[in-house]
């Protein structure tokens, strides 16, 4: 128990519909590399894969867009669903830090008011339920039509660890950081495979000062 008492972890899952096998793998290999990058960050937080997820029909909308008609699984079902996952498992794993949980999709993300004419897409997406966070981040953009699976493997991570950084309520940085958005793919590229000192930082005391706070209420 020593070092679980030590460590916050992060409920890791994935929606499997209209994801290919060759991309499930990539996933599996970005949650192992996330977690390497975690130690040798001197992070104490580490994923926790809790099983792949599949929506049924039945939660299929289509939406006019700007674009033309879509079909897609709404982002509050992804949400509701994310968090009842993440409070079985905490129930289940009685003993560790795990309030927040990551949903990786291979679909676009979509919002839609069902009483205006509203559509908002989103790359990642991250809600608050109590003190439970939920995170959503879609796998479609960082595709590409001649991306391969390392190169769609890196972009995946890049915006992993993004949506972590504000998961811990890091903001938008302007240094060299995967904390500094991108206005496209090819500055995405370029951007390293990092935080940078000041945003690891602050990451680095959250982390702890949520560690912490657990344990003093234990």
């Amino acid at each position: 128990m020593g070092e679980i008492m030590a460590l916050e972890f992060i409920g890791f899952t994935y929606v499997s519909n209209f994801l290919t096998p060759e991309i499930e793998e990539v996933i599996f290999q970005v949650l192992d590399e996330a977690n390497r990058k975690f130690y040798d960050w001197d992070l104490p937080l580490r994923f926790l894969y809790i099983d792949k997820m599949t929506l049924e029909p039945g939660y299929l909308i289509t939406v006019d867009t700007p674009g033309g008609r879509v079909k897609l699984y709404p982002l509050e079902v992804l949400i509701d669903l994310l968090d009842y996952r993440l409070k079985v498992e905490v129930e289940k794993r009685d003993g560790i830090l795990m309030n927040k949980i990551l949903g990786l999709v291979g679909f676009p993300l979509a919002s839609r008011n069902r009483y205006f004419d509203f559509y908002e897409s989103f790359l990642g997406f991250q809600a608050k339920r109590l003190e439970r966070r939920i995170m959503v981040l879609s796998i479609k953009p960082f595709e590409g039509e001649t991306a391969g699976k390392r190169k769609i493997g890196e972009r995946l991570l890049k915006g992993i660890l993004h949506e972590i950084g504000h998961a811990f309520g890091l903001t938008h940085c302007s240094s060299e950081c995967v904390m500094n958005p991108p206005s496209n793919l090819s500055e995405w590229d370029k951007r390293p495979l990092r935080y940078c000192e000041s945003c690891l930082r602050k990451l680095r005391f959250q982390i702890g000062d949520n560690i912490l706070s657990w344990k003093f209420r234990l």
